[in-house]
């Protein structure tokens, strides 16, 4: 047996729970799936699972080993589906989510030139910004700002997003541009509310990382009305590069502390691993990574 089909082996049996119920999903004898896996485990020099007549445990290594093959397996299946779709023109119904900010400035103002590219394609966006579960809700793509950990989802970065300190010139004139990290606390800042985490503002200062956990008299749940609020001069706020960028490059809001700030949230476009990439999602997020570019349109004086 090769090594990749090995893996898939082992994968069903962990996600089936039982060398029986694996076999199943297989169609193979349970004495042959026994014989792979123990195959397998001479071959690694390892156990990966600890088994009874009823039922299987999975060892530390062998949960570990597990999470490997689903990524290496999944990796192998995009790949293959690539090719095998790669002749078929997008087409049918792409069900995305994005969040609400991002998908008003930055998603839908797009579309109609996606369409008029792929005419056979038609979408349906949700917008929102709780984190949906794409396979439960039937969603062939999201879009997330996030620093994104380790899951069963596919994930390729789309563009930067640095987020800056800013406020209008007005409200600077009268109280000061702030020299270094330190001078935020002498200022109104107008921030999410308690206990969020974005709320943690990163800085490098002589070589060494600061972080400091802003508080603030003005907390705002929502990103575009705290972009309201320093526009009308309540004061200091870390906001989204694709939030000012057009408000920077006005004049309208000067960033503050640049040589000091550390903050980059990416965005992404996420997929379920357990679905092939197929050619509708392929196009968007290809269309999505040429819109946006290394250094995206909303970054003020990019050139």
């Amino acid at each position: 047996m090769d090594t990749l089909t090995a893996m898939r082996l082992y994968c069903a049996v962990v996600e089936n729970g039982s060398l029986a119920a694996a076999s199943r999903s297989l169609g193979i004898s349970p004495s042959v799936v026994s014989k792979q896996l123990s195959r397998l485990e001479d071959r690694l020099g390892a156990r990966l699972l600890n088994r009874t007549t009823r039922r299987i445990s999975v060892t530390e290594v062998g949960s570990a080993y597990f999470d490997r093959c689903k990524r290496i397996i999944a990796d192998v299946d995009e790949a293959e589906a690539a090719v095998s779709l790669s002749h078929l023109a997008p087409r049918g119904l792409l069900k995305i989510t994005a969040p609400t900010t991002f998908a008003h400035r930055h998603v839908t103002p797009h579309l109609p030139q996606f369409i008029e590219l792929y005419p056979e394609v038609s979408i349906q966006v949700q917008v929102h910004d709780r984190i949906a579960d794409l396979v439960d809700e039937g969603l062939d793509l999201a879009i997330r700002i996030a620093h994104l950990k380790d899951s069963s989802l596919i994930a390729r970065r789309l563009a930067p997003n640095h987020r800056s300190i800013v406020a209008t010139p007005d409200y600077l004139k009268r109280r000061g541009i702030p020299e270094c990290p330190d001078d935020l606390l002498e200022h109104d800042l107008v921030t999410w509310g308690d206990g969020n985490p974005i709320n943690d503002w990163h800085f490098v200062v002589n070589d060494r990382e600061q972080v400091i956990r802003t508080r603030s008299t003005v907390t705002i749940n929502n990103g575009d009305s705290i972009l309201a609020a320093v526009l009308a001069g309540s004061g200091l706020a870390m906001l989204a590069s694709f939030m000012t960028g057009e408000y920077v490059q006005s004049g309208r809001l000067l960033p503050v502390l640049d040589e000091f700030v550390r903050e980059d949230v990416p965005i992404y476009a996420v997929y379920p691993s357990t679905r092939h990439l197929s050619p509708k999602v392929r196009a968007f997020v290809d269309f999505l990574a040429r819109t946006y570019g290394p250094a995206p349109y909303w970054l003020p004086n990019r050139g």
